[in-house]
């Protein structure tokens, strides 16, 4: 036979990890090879990693291997004494990525040699995608007037003078962390009902029960029964917290997901400032609850009537015709919405193969590489309360009565909720643009700095220095505090909802929103109890001491996700799992 030889009509240089692939994209001609065939394609096309080149012509290796990563490639070993690799070789994600482009390109040079048009990539619309997200973010405004009542109706209802309801001291801590109580409740059975009814159907039970307490607490006769409808309110508050971020982050496109993630957490920062707002008009404590509850829950009821289901959930399910339908609902009719369906379906089947009942799916949670996220992303839940962001926005106005600050207190309150829905809204601007991990750490680093200026104030005023030229620091440094422990919020919401594998989403965010919620309860609940035994300054310490050690964990355990979507996602971790196995000796 004679040497190989090849009509090459371009040569374009790519990268699959630290190697170099070159591609040749013939137009006419073949390879012609001594001995075996050494043809070998990769998703259906020639792998451009096979063949060398002298600047002139290729040539298949003599050893008849390629190199990945700097291993042998088992695809290549196609002499008579290889045996069959056992398993794939290790290939990162960015590799895969960036082998997936050349063979497009590789593809589109074709069509242009052999005369055809080249279709160009139709994006995704956004238009509905922003309004699921922006529905879905007003259940969280619900979320936040409910976690921000006391704030701004406890001066009413500790008024000694008051002919209404009083609250003893020690019924104020559980009047702020009841709610938290019930909303455990809440995760436990949204952990099911997300299963077998889905966000949508969760969201649209919990919204008017939701109406229902607050309209009963308004009119409540006694302090008990006043607690009870909080704890009930609360286990609204769960069904919609566990369910609002899966159902976003399903259904929205890889290009926008981070963005629209975090329009949840915006919505519930709209909430607290709302109540602030509302709070701080000539309107009773009874009326205070009429008009939020009424606000709040009907308008986001009304336009979940007119959302389909998440894509993902019915795929989970077998409705594959409803999950196609939904998924074009919100790309619109011009993406390639079938190839994305198909992805799904593919990656559901792959993880979901051995798994034929709901305990199988909790199971599935204890898989090595799901656990690692579980425990990180626990520690998250339970850490971040004890940053001061909820303790601080439930006790608002009692905090800056203490400080002795020059503003009136209502209206600081509606300050530091402007600034928390500021932060929000430029964590939005930015979560797309910058790493995940970035915007995990800096807001970290930030808050425990403010926290500390905060403690170091209310360090001087209990030692009775003179703080009189220096009482707009507790304002100044709540004012940095908020937006960015706001934008820390938002961050672990977005992980707690990506990191996760579809097939586990519903069972491990339930189990997340439960720890959250104790986390919760125990901050909420323990903030009015430590002021008296370490003062102001000593719990804004530990507050800034936790926001410390949030980064430190962070930044060791968190590996970059954006711009990958939720499949890519879990090959990520896959992989990962895949080479520390290779790598054991």
């Amino acid at each position: 036979m004679s040497p190989t030889s090849n009509t090459t009509k371009g040569q374009e240089t790519s990268h699959v990890g630290r190697k170099h692939l070159n591609l040749n994209t013939e137009a006419m001609g073949q390879h012609t090879t001594k001995g075996n065939d050494h043809t070998t394609e990769i998703t259906g096309h020639d792998n451009p990693a096979y063949y060398h080149t002298d600047g002139v012509n290729d040539y298949p290796p003599n050893d008849h291997t390629a190199k990945v990563n700097g291993q042998d490639n088992p695809a290549f070993l196609c002499g008579p004494e290889d045996k069959p690799a056992s398993r794939p070789p290790y290939i990162s994600p960015e590799g895969a990525l960036e082998l997936k482009e050349v063979q497009l390109d590789k593809q589109q040079y074709n069509n242009q040699e052999e005369g055809r048009e080249t279709v160009k990539e139709v994006k995704p619309q956004i238009k509905l995608q922003v309004v699921a997200a922006v529905l879905t973010s007003l259940t969280h405004v619900v979320v936040g007037s409910i976690v921000g009542i006391p704030g701004v109706i406890l001066p009413s209802l500790t008024d000694p003078n008051s002919s209404d309801i009083f609250l003893e001291p020690t019924q104020v801590a559980l009047f702020g962390s009841a709610v938290h109580l019930g909303a455990i409740v809440g995760s436990v059975i949204a952990g099911v009902t997300n299963i077998y009814l889905g966000q949508r159907i969760t969201l649209l039970v919990s919204m008017p029960s939701a109406l229902v307490f607050w309209l009963a607490m308004s009119f409540t006769p006694s302090v008990w029964v006043l607690q009870l409808l909080r704890i009930l309110i609360g286990v609204a508050v769960g069904l919609m917290g566990a369910a609002s971020g899966n159902y976003v982050v399903e259904i929205t496109h890889t290009n926008f997901r981070g963005r629209l993630t975090g329009m949840i957490d915006t919505g519930r920062q709209v909430g607290l400032l709302l109540v602030y707002i509302i709070g701080s008009l000539d309107l009773t404590w009874r009326q205070v609850m009429v008009v939020t509850g009424c606000i709040t829950t009907i308008p986001p009821f009304i336009g979940f009537l007119f959302l389909p289901n998440s894509p993902r959930w019915l795929v989970t399910r077998g409705r594959h015709n409803e999950a196609l339908k939904a998924l074009e609902f919100f790309r619109g009719p011009d993406f390639n919405s079938e190839s994305e369906f198909q992805t799904i379906v593919e990656q559901f089947q792959q993880t979901t193969k051995c798994k034929k009942r709901t305990c199988d799916d909790f199971r599935g949670l204890l898989e090595p590489s799901v656990l690692h996220r579980m425990l990180f992303l626990s520690f998250l839940m339970i850490v971040i309360q004890f940053t001061g962001n909820i303790p601080i926005a439930t006790y608002i106005v009692p905090i800056f009565k203490a400080s002795d600050s020059e503003l009136n207190s209502y209206i600081s309150a509606m300050l530091i909720g402007a600034t928390r829905v500021l932060g929000c809204c430029a964590f939005l601007l930015v979560v797309d643009r910058v790493g995940r991990r970035k915007l995990a750490i800096i807001p970290c680093i930030v808050c425990a700095l403010s926290l500390l200026v905060l403690a170091v104030y209310f360090l001087l005023r209990t030692c009775g220095q003179d703080v009189t030229r220096i009482r707009w620091l507790p304002l100044a440094a709540l004012v940095v505090f908020s937006p960015f422990v706001c934008a820390c919020q938002s961050m672990v919401s977005l992980l707690r909802s990506e990191l996760l594998p579809t097939h586990v989403r519903p069972q491990g965010t339930a189990i997340l929103y439960i720890l959250f919620f104790l986390g919760l309860y125990a901050a909420t609940q323990t903030f009015p109890l430590m002021l008296p035994v370490v003062f102001e300054y000593g719990t804004f310490l530990i507050y800034s001491s936790c926001c410390i050690l949030m980064a430190l964990v962070i930044a060791a355990v968190l590996p970059e996700t954006r711009g990958l979507s939720l499949e890519q996602i879990e090959d990520l971790f896959r992989y990962k799992k895949h080479a520390s196995q290779e790598h054991d000796p």
